[in-house]
């Protein structure tokens, strides 16, 4: 009999997205789910679509429990539901993004073939979890990925991994271990991530990593990251994220040492947050200068050397984050002459997307003269421009080997196969950083590769 696998879904206000996502749960080639619907308070008909599909759900042989509870926020919906599992496994998607067919079967045979591992990871369709990392070619669809020195927890803080929940499935034995549902903090109902992710990085030697795409999460035009337009909310949001990240470290990082040294972290990718919100908003332009301070002076909590204002006003947040954040992961990035080749480009300099990338990190290219002639995006209108570069409909049948195209997306494979059929040189925007970040913060390079994946 196939074990069973409960399913965690926090509920709040998404009736006009919830029905997609229940009808991929129910298209699962998995038949023993356990599926806890949890309606925060929900009063836009949410509720209502729950009922709907109670009985769907039921006839396809899952077990439902519905709890309904006055509005708490997520981080509650997910300890209330957590409480009521009895599955071997557990994962937890959000309510209004949707599910693979093969994202609960996948993942389960995934933590059959290595028993002794706890806790397995999918890729997002649009975003893989090594996402702070240029794609690797050739490599397993299934990989064990080491923690040594809880070096994937540093990864995780500086945002080299993707944060969400909704892409693991953990067994159950290990939310009992790590006392998962008793530490749960639920003040601050912004998020639960952090309170998931950390105490596993902190604890586990090895995490599976599934190389699919299995979940889609969908970018809403109302959602926390894209619609922060005020300043406080803004830095409320990234100051409660960092507040719950340092209390979750107390509780499962037993070095004063260690402690402190994850905390300086947290503060370093809070304000990198902050700054790059502000960056989206021009009405927001005259608070940056502040919070840029803020960043610098984070980053100098951490290393050794001075870095000064004027050098990371030079190359941008986007460099400087990177060469921090490679420096206290210990990544040593592989030389790939990535920045030779982009200056010698004789034909066009192309970046490929216009996306949340490239609006936080294509001003800093341009900062560093890496300037390109057009930006690439499907979504592209005419004599639309970004950062006064023309937005323009990929044209692949146009490249030349004479071309260049930095991929500034976390991970498209039908874009990089499409790419990949011509002459032209390909490069994922991480590769550019990387150099960049050795170019302008030498300091701060990893020589040898200690810890990565």
């Amino acid at each position: 009999m196939q074990p069973k696998v409960s399913m965690v879904v926090p509920c709040y206000n998404k009736v006009n997205y919830i029905s997609e996502m229940l009808d991929s749960v129910l298209a699962q080639k998995w038949d023993n789910i356990e599926i806890i619907l949890v309606n925060d308070g929900s009063n836009d008909g949410t509720r209502e679509v729950i009922a709907q599909y109670e009985g769907r759900l039921q006839a396809r042989g899952y077990q439902v429990i519905v709890i309904d509870q006055e509005n708490q926020g997520v981080a509650a919906a997910v300890r209330n539901g957590l409480k009521l599992v009895s599955g071997e496994f557990v994962c937890i998607p959000d309510c209004d993004d949707l599910l693979h067919e093969e994202y609960v079967s996948a993942m389960v045979n995934a933590l059959h073939q290595f028993p002794d591992v706890n806790c397995v990871v999918c890729d997002e369709v649009r975003n893989r979890w090594d996402m702070g990392f240029a794609p690797k070619r050739d490599v397993s669809e299934i990989t064990l990925v080491p923690n040594h020195n809880q070096n994937l927890l540093t990864k995780f803080i500086m945002k080299k991994l993707m944060t969400s929940v909704a892409i693991i499935m953990l067994r159950k034995a290990l939310i009992d271990k790590l006392c998962l549902v008793e530490r749960f903090i639920t003040h601050l109902s912004h998020t639960q991530e952090e309170q998931i992710w950390l105490p596993i990085l902190a604890s586990e030697e090895v995490i599976i990593h599934l190389r699919r795409p299995l979940y889609s999460y969908i970018l809403r035009e109302n959602s926390i990251i894209t619609s922060q337009t005020d300043l406080q909310k803004i830095y409320q949001y990234a100051e409660s994220k960092c507040f719950l990240s340092q209390k979750t470290l107390e509780d499962c990082i037993d070095s004063s040492t260690k402690l402190d040294f994850y905390c300086k972290l947290t503060v370093i990718s809070k304000c990198r947050y902050v700054v790059r919100q502000i960056s989206r908003n021009s009405g927001l332009e005259s608070y940056k200068d502040y919070y840029f301070k803020k960043f610098v002076r984070a980053m100098n909590e951490i290393s050794s050397s001075k870095i000064s204002e004027e050098r990371v006003e030079r190359t941008g947040i986007s460099v400087a984050f990177c060469a921090i954040s490679n420096c206290t992961t210990l990544f040593a990035a592989e030389k790939k002459d990535t920045l030779s080749v982009i200056r010698r480009t004789q034909g066009r300099l192309i970046a490929y997307g216009a996306g949340l990338v490239a609006k936080s990190t294509l001003q800093d290219f341009i900062k560093c003269n890496i300037v390109p002639y057009e930006v690439w995006d499907i979504k592209a209108k005419q004599d639309e421009s970004l950062f006064n570069i023309p937005l323009v409909q990929p044209d692949f049948d146009s490249l030349t080997r004479e071309d260049t195209v930095i991929i500034f997306l976390n991970g498209n494979s039908d874009v990089e196969y499409k790419l990949r059929g011509t002459n032209s040189n390909i490069f994922y925007y991480q590769d550019a950083l990387n150099d960049l970040s050795a170019e302008y913060f030498p300091e701060l390079i990893v020589h040898e590769v200690r810890c990565g994946e």
